[in-house]
């Protein structure tokens, strides 16, 4: 793979996490490793899934703003 992530990995496995514990965050510190039978595509259809609907979206699924261009004249 050549995504920067994995460069990255490779590189330096080393990490630091900041995770919830109640309502004070903490780094944790940790090695990374990649998987090898890791499909990136499958895993982002798999956290779209994951991800509350309303992120980026107002109540009923609306867009919260036009994604359409307004030129001026």
């Amino acid at each position: 793979m050549n995504a920067g992530y994995v460069r990255n990995i490779e590189r330096e496995p080393h990490v630091r996490l900041k995770l919830r514990q109640g309502l004070r965050y903490r780094w944790h510190a940790g090695i990374a490793h990649l998987l090898p039978d890791d499909d990136p595509r499958e895993r982002q259809r798999w956290l779209a899934n994951q991800l509350p609907s309303s992120a980026g979206e107002c109540e009923g699924g609306t867009p919260l703003r036009d994604a359409t261009p307004q030129y001026s004249s």
